[in-house]
């Protein structure tokens, strides 16, 4: 940990505070903190996210068709097509999420607020629709991946200009759902406007670019054929929308782990612009995924608690989290702790196995002068990634005990057996940009004639 005792021990280095007009932080390439200064104590706690044990896993895989929707999200239509496993599970997310709100719009039972969760759901649709034009965008403006989409002029003769079987054209069409719908394709039209095609979901396109061949990449009809269930004999209708909610998050997970690996290979190539943009995607993907597991407190008590007996959702001897279950999340958790293992090699210096400053002292030089924005871009879309990732397994623990009871969801409890406390107590996965922060937070907050 760092050392705040800054008086006694404050480093001495060539700061510029005693210009007379305008005074600035500069760092030389020489080490500037004194050698009397303590070596950092960096306390990295080992990677011990893990699973559920390997029946429950299995389990939740079954229910939710996973190895079925595995499959579409490994299969290869576009060789050619670089972002094919980054788009797919993006567009089923959203697909499922058309065909949750149909779900919910049918629901029979008299005591659902069918209006609160037609919010709910469009608004995750609109965000999911943001993040997929993000990625979208991306692709287009990285040299190596543009133009690779496959799409369709609309002037194309034997192509329509829309999904045919997409679920969203059909809501758009039915009484019930045709406004949820409206607002969702106008909300299409107004995301993929800087991007040089469009979605081809039935938004008005006025600009007349390309279709995005939707049908061939999310295939609808498979899609859609996975939403039968080993427990479909459960007369419970909470049972559909744990389902969906479920296959929504995973189909998220699926994204974002393959948006790491890429962020892995752009680091490696040192291509910090495009790292940062995938950064900040997985950042989103976290939040979004936030807001996904919220739906859990649209579900009503007691036909969720009749759930959990009826599907076995949970027994008193399991004391893992029930997101634990979730392989592809765990994995995603996984890849965002190990992130703190790229900062040497973005800041272009050797790890001191004794804890010296000399990380410090390197992150402090790219803060200050500014050569390289696209490091400190990278390196605070890091950051933002722990932030989101902790945010979200605070915010999880939060819901899973109004959803299940504090008893059960483990909202009364924060000791070493917690495993998502662990996760959101536990010190910064980046020490080094933390102490580097911290000493310059010292110096502009302690001297009076420094000036940005």
């Amino acid at each position: 940990m760092v050392d705040l005792e800054w008086k006694s021990k404050m480093v001495k280095s060539n700061i510029n505070v005693h210009h007379p007009k305008s005074p600035k932080l500069t760092v030389s390439d020489k080490p500037f903190l004194q050698t009397n200064l303590p070596a950092l104590q960096l306390h990295l706690t080992p990677n011990d996210i893990k699973t559920a044990p390997f029946s429950l896993c299995e389990a939740y895989d079954n229910y939710l068709r996973l190895p079925q929707l595995r499959t579409l999200w490994a299969s290869k239509d576009f060789p050619n097509w670089a972002h094919e496993p980054i788009i797919k599970p993006a567009l089923h997310a959203l697909e499922i999420t058309f065909r949750f709100i149909s779900t919910v719009l049918l629901d029979p039972r008299p005591y659902v607020n069918k209006r609160h969760w037609a919010r709910r759901l469009e608004s995750l649709a609109k965000a999911q629709v943001q993040l997929v034009a993000t990625l979208c965008e991306d692709q287009e403006e990285s040299p190596e991946t543009r133009g690779e989409v496959p799409v369709s002029d609309v002037s194309s003769s034997g192509y329509k200009s829309y999904s045919e079987t997409s679920l969203l054209p059909r809501l758009a069409t039915w009484h019930i759902s045709k406004d949820v719908a409206q607002r969702i394709l106008a909300t299409v039209e107004a995301e993929m406007t800087r991007c040089p095609y469009t979605l081809g979901l039935g938004e008005p396109n006025l600009a007349g670019k390309p279709i995005l061949h939707y049908d061939a990449i999310c295939r609808p009809k498979e899609l859609h054929s996975l939403q039968t269930m080993p427990f479909d004999h459960v007369d419970n209708f909470e049972n559909l929308n744990l389902h969906a909610t479920h296959q929504i998050v995973e189909s998220w997970s699926r994204a974002a782990r393959v948006l790491l690996e890429s962020v892995a290979e752009s680091v490696e190539g040192r291509r910090f612009e495009k790292a940062a943009r995938e950064c900040y995607t997985v950042e989103q993907i976290w939040k979004l995924l936030a807001e996904i597991e919220d739906l859990h407190l649209l579900m009503d008590p007691n036909d969720f608690m009749k759930l959990k007996k009826q599907i076995t959702i949970r027994c008193f001897s399991d004391t893992a989290a029930f997101c634990f279950r979730s392989k592809e999340l765990v994995e995603v958790a996984k890849m965002c702790r190990e992130m703190k293992r790229m900062v040497p090699g973005i800041l272009e210096v050797e790890v001191d196995p004794k804890g010296g400053p000399g990380m410090v002292e390197a992150a402090m030089r790219v803060y200050t002068q500014k050569k390289a924005e696209s490091v400190v871009e990278v390196l605070q879309a890091m950051q933002g990634i722990e932030a989101a990732m902790k945010r979200f397994f605070y915010v999880y623990k939060q819901v899973m005990a109004a959803v299940m009871g504090s008893a059960e969801g483990g909202g009364n409890r924060v000791d070493s057996g917690d495993s998502l406390s662990q996760i959101f107590l536990e010190p910064t996965y980046f020490p080094s940009l933390d102490a580097a922060k911290t000493f310059l937070g010292y110096y502009w907050g302690n001297h009076e004639n420094a000036v940005a």
